[in-house]
């Protein structure tokens, strides 16, 4: 049985007439945390939506542990891939423990108190339990969404964009438990944008310019100071202090 969980061959399209992802191919292997980085409107969204067939390839080029995603229904998607995007609606009144529980929606086991429970302590928002989404703020939402990725309890975990109106608390919260939920065998993708905390967390970085895969690998191998160059144009200093990387820019 392969170790790539996910696997893109040759990955062009976008919205409607306009092309956004150019010739993307890549492999994922089971395991570890992976950053999709790069300049705003480069295609990293967009790829993760291709995983969970949000949008659909025309072309059989997205496999999830070699099945075509074309040929998956989204309730069989949805045992394989969790998802946490950027734009989600917060007008309904659910409570907390609601949206939570919603994880568990494609098993049809919604009333699953344990692994509903163990999401909410995992994330730590137990007092926030039983209070309506419209009554949280930004950041405490996004804490109640990774909450209900965990609760969907699947092998690949997409995040976009996850510490977006984040503290610096809770963002080191929140990528502390992506970084342990990956070394549980989870696979972790995730969009980032701060570099540093790239390099605190991420042991492997797609890194995108221009709407194509312009370096993958170790995140150390990436983002170095010639890549960063190159795909921002800007200047930068990698410095390492007790075997960590730092980025000063």
């Amino acid at each position: 049985m392969s170790n790539d969980v996910i696997r893109i061959n040759n990955l062009s399209g976008g919205y409607n007439e306009k092309t956004v992802l150019k010739d993307i191919s890549l492999l994922i292997s089971r395991g570890g945390f992976t950053a999709i980085a790069g300049p705003n409107g480069v295609g990293k969204s967009t790829l993760l939506k291709y995983l969970y067939k949000e949008l659909q390839t025309k072309d059989n080029s997205v496999f999830l542990y070699d099945i075509d995603v074309n040929y998956l229904k989204q309730k069989e998607i949805a045992k394989l891939i969790s998802f946490q995007g950027q734009n989600v609606n917060k007008s309904d009144d659910f409570t907390v423990r609601e949206i939570v529980q919603m994880g568990r929606f494609s098993y049809g086991d919604e009333n699953s108190s344990s692994l509903i429970d163990y999401a909410i302590e995992k994330v730590g928002i137990k007092h926030l339990e039983n209070s309506l989404i419209t009554q949280i703020s930004g950041g405490e939402f996004q804490l109640v969404m990774l909450a209900r990725t965990i609760c969907q309890d699947t092998s690949i975990l997409a995040l976009d964009e996850p510490i977006n109106n984040l503290d610096p608390k809770h963002q080191i919260m929140l990528l502390t438990l992506l970084k342990e939920l990956s070394s549980s065998r989870k696979t972790v993708i995730c969009v980032l944008h701060d570099l540093n905390a790239i390099l605190r967390n991420c042991t492997n970085t797609i890194l995108m310019k221009d709407g194509k895969v312009f370096s993958y690998g170790k995140t150390e191998d990436v983002l170095t100071e010639e890549n960063i160059k190159e795909v921002y144009g800007i200047e930068s200093k990698r410095i390492e202090v007790d075997g960590k990387y730092f980025l000063v820019m």
